[in-house]
């Protein structure tokens, strides 16, 4: 049965019907189950969490790089080199939501032995939603953080070349009573997946998210991104220089592919892997003020800023991830909202796999 959740233009399923399809979904696909399970978790809980735009709307393209051979169907991951509190891993084209998991398990591993865990991974893929990876660190009291470049999205600020990668980046910070907080973007205005599913589902952009091919503004959201527009930086100047030192601490950092070399994962070529890199840091509190105390003080910094007093026609103040956190305890009772053009492709791809598709 429909809730109100659902409207014409979207369709609900199930958590857990969700996340099993996925699964299936990566096996007929070749991939081995634990691996399916993993990706399958990540992939489900992005619309889970209200993040659609990371979430299984890219199912499909996932499995048609796996079909084709331009991503590993079983996680290679080789450690290059290990000293202290760091490692320097190479993922060999893998799957990026695999290898991340256990790159972001690694750093807190480490960080429990050493107080402090940093780990740089080249050669992976996408990994979808940067902010499940530093939550990991949460599950132990951690703080976590991560970075990667991506494919060209934006071109330098002052330029005109489409040279550099949304690069995002995510913290995720212990409370005690609170929600945790979650920051996590990219350094563009929007992820170039809000473009893609705008045109997905034939709605218009924004002014300021993008250009054309020509530089020009543009509410076209083909034109500001699949059509060879660039993405517009978040903060201008400001985003611009976020997304050099993220491809930096990534790319630069661990020797791999700099964005201009990345491919996008709608590249339609037989040449290689997409390669894209990525940072993972785990800070244990312990070696500060404690776990514990953190923790506390965490939740009277976070009441500070609630309670600091709304502007005229806010009803409250959010913490970053405190609206994500929301919609996932929402939709984990009344369904998760799908595009109508997300559940066609999704039934597509059932049909194409031989799998049943089930909505609410």
């Amino acid at each position: 049965m429909r809730s109100d959740m659902a409207s014409a233009q979207t369709r609900l399923i199930r958590f857990e019907d969700l996340k099993d399809f996925c699964r299936r979904a990566y096996e007929a696909a070749g991939v081995l189950a634990g691996e399916a399970a993993i990706v399958a978790e990540l992939l489900a809980r992005a619309d889970l969490r209200g993040v659609a735009s990371h979430g299984v709307m890219r199912l499909p393209i996932y499995i048609e790089r796996l079909e084709k051979d331009y991503v590993r169907k079983k996680c290679q991951l080789t450690t290059l080199r290990q000293k202290g509190a760091t490692a320097f891993l190479q993922a060999h084209g893998s799957m990026g939501h695999v290898v991340s998991q256990r790159a972001m398990r690694l750093a807190m591993e480490l960080a429990q032995t050493h107080g402090i865990g940093w780990v740089t991974v080249k050669d992976s893929g996408h990994f979808g939603v940067t902010g499940l990876f530093p939550m990991m660190a949460l599950e132990e009291d951690l703080i976590g953080y991560v970075c990667s470049n991506s494919a060209p999205m934006m071109a330098p600020f002052g330029g005109k070349s489409r040279i550099m990668g949304n690069n995002p980046l995510s913290y995720a910070f212990p409370a005690d009573q609170r929600l945790p907080v979650v920051v996590d973007f990219s350094c563009t205005v929007v992820a170039s997946g809000r473009l893609i599913l705008a045109r997905k589902k034939g709605e218009s952009i924004p002014l300021g998210w993008a250009v054309d091919k020509d530089g020009h503004p543009t509410s076209d959201p083909f034109a500001g991104y699949e059509g060879g527009g660039s993405l517009a930086p978040v903060g201008r100047h400001k985003g611009y220089g976020l997304a050099l030192a993220h491809e930096i601490l990534s790319a630069v950092l661990g020797g791999g592919k700099w964005t201009q070399s990345i491919k996008s994962l709608y590249e339609k070529d037989d040449s290689g892997i997409q390669g894209t890199c990525h940072s993972f840091l785990a800070l244990d509190p312990d070696c500060f003020v404690g776990r514990a105390e953190f923790k506390q003080a965490m939740d009277q910094y976070i009441e500070t800023v609630k309670d600091s007093g709304t502007a005229e026609g806010v009803a409250e103040i959010f913490l970053p991830g405190e609206i994500e956190a929301r919609t996932e305890e929402r939709c984990l009772v009344q369904g998760v909202p799908l595009a109508e053009a997300t559940a066609q492709d999704l039934e597509a791809l059932a049909v194409r796999l031989g799998l049943r598709l089930r909505f609410a």
